[in-house]
């Protein structure tokens, strides 16, 4: 056990919050469907920046679908018309 007490980021500890709310029987359901919308909110945020910065990194549409088990048309309609990434795949369709 280091001496320097580890800090989680801001956003890790709203998250563990949500999780802590949507699990907790004590709060009426609608407080738990909120808590759960927004963990989903929060989760999707990430997953497009990770997919932004998985293809600037050079990560193919088929590479990021396999990720997510979809196909590639799937992967673009929900994540592809953020940016132009300068490939070739994006010509197919126009």
């Amino acid at each position: 056990m280091p001496n320097e007490p580890q800090t989680e980021s801001e956003s890790i500890v709203g998250l563990k919050s949500l999780v802590a709310q949507l699990t907790d029987p004590s709060l009426a359901a609608v407080a738990r469907i909120a808590a759960t919308n927004a963990a989903r909110s929060y989760l999707e945020a990430i997953t497009r920046n990770l997919v932004e910065e998985a293809r600037k990194q050079g990560a193919t549409w088929r590479e990021i679908a396999d990720l997510f088990v979809t196909s590639e048309m799937n992967v673009k309609a929900r994540f592809g018309d953020l940016h132009d990434y300068g490939d070739d795949e994006d010509d197919e369709d126009g």
